[in-house]
């Protein structure tokens, strides 16, 4: 890797952190950030990023290691005001808006003692220079707009403008250079919000430099200048991305240690071609929603639904598992009519079921990950004598599923509150796997989780199109149905366009 020239703004240094005497967080770690870039930090949960940006924003202090800011070695900030003086701030992946709030009083929340004059809150000055930070960071909102009247991508737009003036507010300087901390800042955004929000962070780096934590692959490869890999705790790659010569695929196998899953859609879809048919949708309409929609889907078969936010994809998936109607047209199910309106238990008991990808419906979180697997299989726990719980039976079962998926946990009885996103999002895989139902419709199947975690879940669902389970997909990822779709069907307001292979895909995205 090529060195920056010139004196970086934030350079930390062997930094190291343990965490109760036994867990090992960060072993000899370094960063630097130098004006005008945006360094991507990836690696699986449990890595170690969060703790080092935490670090970074003194939230957690370090065992040991130096920090240098634009040369000079200063301590490591005990507290977040501490962190902006030394000119970095974070804006955290949880949305961080107060929905109630207007735009210019959630821009200074917290700083409003700068602004009071002898007749009180100088509303007028804050307005002014919330105007003036919002024109100079192009974002598109008016000072008067409510927080929760913006759309998702301007809204982590304020968030950042927050997080800069902070920084600002601190130092007492407007021209401060920021270094400003993004925790997947694109996780909860569409394509189309997701492009936009990384176009406007790239227009940014004149007067601002970002540490850009994120899952997502294709945003490293497109929008990063330097690039940091972390695993179990430890710095093991470091790249330059316009210099160095890194696919997607080379730091996919450093973040997991191990060599990626590749899968090839081709021969499997000549095997479903021959295969039955087990759903057939015949110009299924919904008002508002999706026109004249007509495919098969046989045994063994991924069929992807590919089209932008409003196409009518993730409408007609949840019309498939039984959560929404259709005004026209007739579904078939093995062979036999599904009634219109039909509810969700209906079709599973069909042997349709439905993956969602967002836990936060998917999961009990007060309960036990057994007890998550075991609701959706109750059979298999339940004594044929007496009809209670098994619990032995239970315990294997979720011990099954712990171990397939590789879910970090100390036991099947913790919490699934417990867990990482990226194991809850096993969890809800591995309750499917144990069901084997005959479909299963996928929706966002690895949204906002770390690529080892994505391969684990992959190999998992192939390995349920192997056993000739039938799956329909719905993502907003690209590599999602170039990994799991035999065929794709493409959408565009509400009307399928036309039908092709997996290979033609990459074409059809880049187009």
């Amino acid at each position: 890797m090529n060195e920056r020239a010139g004196t970086p703004i934030l350079n930390v240094r062997s930094v190291s952190k343990t965490f109760g005497g036994v867990v090992r967080a960060l072993d000899d770690v370094s960063l630097e950030v130098y004006p005008n870039e945006i360094v991507g930090v990836v690696g699986e949960n449990g890595a170690g990023k969060t703790t080092l940006m935490k670090i970074l924003v003194g939230v957690y202090p370090p065992d040991q290691g130096e920090w240098a800011y634009r040369g000079v070695k200063v301590p490591f900030p005990k507290n977040p005001k501490e962190a902006a003086r030394k000119g970095i701030s974070i804006v955290y992946q949880e949305k961080g808006v107060v929905p109630s709030l207007r735009v210019h009083q959630f821009l200074f929340l917290g700083n409003e003692d700068r602004y009071v004059g002898r007749t009180g809150l100088q509303t007028d000055r804050i307005k002014a220079h919330a105007r003036e930070i919002l024109k100079e960071l192009h974002v598109q909102c008016d000072v008067d707009d409510f927080m929760h009247e913006l759309p998702l991508s301007t809204q982590k737009m304020v968030e950042i403008a927050k997080a800069i003036l902070s920084v600002r507010v601190e130092q007492d300087d407007e021209n401060t250079q920021s270094v400003i901390i993004l925790d997947e800042p694109t996780a909860p955004l569409t394509i189309e919000e997701r492009k936009e929000l990384l176009d406007e962070i790239s227009g940014m780096k004149e007067n601002t430099s970002f540490i850009f934590v994120t899952h997502i692959m294709q945003e490293v490869m497109e929008c990063m200048d330097r690039v940091v890999v972390l695993r179990d705790g430890k710095l093991v790659g470091h790249y330059d991305m316009a210099t160095d010569q890194v696919t997607e695929e080379d730091l996919t196998r450093v973040i997991v240690g191990k060599e990626i899953l590749e899968h090839q859609p081709g021969a499997v879809s000549a095997t479903a071609r021959n295969a039955g048919v087990v759903l057939e949708a015949e110009g299924l309409a919904k008002k508002g929603s999706y026109y004249d929609i007509s495919f098969e889907l046989h045994r063994g078969e991924c069929l992807g639904l590919f089209g932008p936010a409003g196409s009518g994809k993730s409408e007609l998936i949840r019309t498939l598992a039984g959560l929404d109607g259709f005004d026209r047209g007739t579904l078939s199910i093995m062979g036999k009519e599904a009634k219109n309106r039909e509810p969700a238990h209906i079709r599973l008991s069909r042997g349709v079921g439905y993956f969602s990808g967002d836990t936060g419906n998917e999961l009990l979180h007060d309960w036990s990950i057994a007890k998550n697997i075991s609701i959706l299989n109750i059979a298999k726990v339940i004594g044929k004598i007496f009809r209670i719980i098994r619990f032995n039976a239970e315990k294997r079962m979720a011990e099954r599923i712990v171990e397939r998926l590789r879910i970090r946990a100390p036991n099947v009885s913790t919490p699934v509150s417990a867990l990482s996103g990226g194991s809850k999002q096993k969890v809800t895989v591995g309750k499917w796997f144990e069901r084997s139902p005959q479909i299963l419709l996928l929706e966002d199947p690895t949204i906002g989780i770390d690529v080892g975690s994505r391969q684990d879940i992959f190999a998992t669902i192939l390995d349920m199109k192997g056993r000739g389970i039938s799956m329909i997909l719905v993502s907003d990822d690209s590599r999602e149905y170039s990994t799991l779709c035999d065929s794709i069907v493409l959408m565009r307001q509400g009307k399928v366009q036309e039908i092709i292979s997996a290979e033609r895909l990459k074409e059809v995205v880049e187009a």
